[in-house]
């Protein structure tokens, strides 16, 4: 069995700290600290109108709101005066103001009006109220929360929300109540899917079944490749063909610390053996130590195969099959639907599972190095070293590997760099003719 460190007694207590502080997110813990490096989501650009709203992240309690002028700013939720909540408060073209006694704060936090006190009172000089930077980009706010909030390291502008070549959705609202590692361990973790995705039987839609590949007979159990990248790490599984110099090949990647990334109709799941190359994935917004909301994201190019399924969870929480009378759990007829089924399972581990009971096997190494990536972090902020994934340098796009479909064995990597991307029309269902199906 492998373990991410030895069993000698030194090292199983730095085990049982890592384990202890990774699911951490508040300030000043291990954990938190090193989530605090990175841009995180607050919420749709779409979301923020003319109202404030309450907003919880990392396990801070804060308000975001746009001013007049329609520039984002993000606060601590209450007013440093009396701690009225500035969830009520008064949108104003300079700023913010609180409703209760007229206190006003910027974008950048500082108070620039105390309207009770006398006309020559510089209290409000004296007044910086708790604030983050802000980002508006690709439909997101975004924010900084770490030490840099006055020149922060640039935002990371993620492959899908920075391409042109097709139409963005994004969808947010579905909010899980345990810890974010409970879901990241699951994209560390592809070979679930042939076993909880598997339960109730699946095919493709009738359109795309003369385009699926029948010969890959062998796809349980997974054989997999995990592979740390400058960006996080990706599982990679191949599968051969009824051509033996042709593989098909399946690619889900981590983006530090928020992203997961994926690509086909069904993320990949069996049967989806098709050459269609829908880019689709996430991120979350931690909200504290057991809560967090999903933001899904997909990029639809012209010629994808726009299929009859939900996107996220199904209405109702109601899965495929029959939901029987004598089924008391908090989830009954869970199973068929592959969004409810990881929610299902990741709630059942707990708020924050106690890991220490586990007991990893070959088939977790995708955790394992997952777990690996986030302590090697978590150690580099301690030491006052960028995290991986912080970039310094402004990039035009983050592309990582989302690889999906059929590639010949001579083109096969499996390394840290992408694979083809696709994008210039790649990964579309063609016919013999060369011409898009789907067009």
């Amino acid at each position: 069995m492998t373990t991410p460190y030895s069993t000698a007694p030194n090292a199983v207590s730095g085990l049982q700290k890592l384990l202890e502080d990774l699911p951490r997110t508040g300030p000043g813990t291990r954990g938190g600290e090193m989530l605090r490096r990175y841009w995180h989501p607050v919420c749709l650009s779409q979301k923020l109108l003319d109202i404030p709203m309450a907003v919880r992240m990392l396990s801070e309690n804060l308000v975001i709101f746009r001013d007049g002028k329609g520039r984002p700013g993000l606060l601590g939720l209450h007013c440093p005066h009396r701690l009225a909540s500035l969830e009520y408060g008064q949108v104003r073209e300079d700023g913010l103001m609180c409703s209760y006694h007229g206190w006003k704060y910027d974008v950048k936090g500082h108070c620039i009006d105390t309207p009770l006190e006398p006309c020559d009172s510089t209290l409000k000089h004296n007044i910086r109220h708790l604030w983050y930077p802000v980002q508006e980009w690709g439909g997101v706010i975004w924010t900084y929360m770490g030490p840099e909030k006055e020149n922060p390291p640039p935002l990371p502008r993620i492959d899908v929300l920075a391409r042109t070549d097709g139409e963005v959705t994004l969808v947010d609202g579905d909010t899980r109540n345990y810890n974010y590692l409970n879901w990241m361990e699951n994209f560390a973790d592809m070979g679930h899917a042939t076993i909880l995705h598997g339960i109730v039987v699946r095919d493709v839609p009738q359109e795309l079944q003369s385009y699926t590949d029948h010969s890959i007979k062998q796809w349980s159990p997974l054989p997999l490749e995990h592979i740390e990248t400058d960006y996080g790490m990706k599982t990679v599984s191949v599968l051969d063909t009824g051509d033996p110099n042709v593989k098909f090949v399946n690619t889900w990647s981590l983006a530090m610390p928020i992203h997961w990334r994926f690509s086909g109709i069904r993320s990949g799941f069996p049967p989806d053996f098709t050459d269609e190359r829908q880019e689709g994935g996430g991120m979350i917004r931690i909200i504290d130590d057991t809560h967090f909301e999903l933001i899904r994201y997909n990029l639809w190019r012209k010629g994808n195969f726009r299929g009859p399924w939900g996107f996220g969870l199904p209405s109702g929480l109601q899965g495929t099959v029959e939901k029987k009378a004598h089924d008391t759990r908090k989830y009954s007829g869970w199973e068929g639907s592959p969004a409810l089924e990881d929610l299902v399972l990741q709630e059942s581990q707990g708020e924050i599972p106690d890991r220490k009971l586990e007991h990893l096997a070959t088939s977790d190494r995708g955790v394992i190095l997952l777990r690996r990536i986030w302590h090697k972090a978590m150690q580099d902020v301690a030491n006052g070293k960028d995290p991986k994934g912080v970039l310094r340098e402004d990039r035009e796009i983050l592309e990582v590997d989302t690889y999906h479909g059929h590639i010949k064995v001579g083109e096969l990597k499996l390394g840290p760099d992408n694979m083809p991307s696709s994008m210039n029309g790649r990964g579309l269902i063609r016919d013999r003719r060369g011409n898009l199906v789907f067009g």
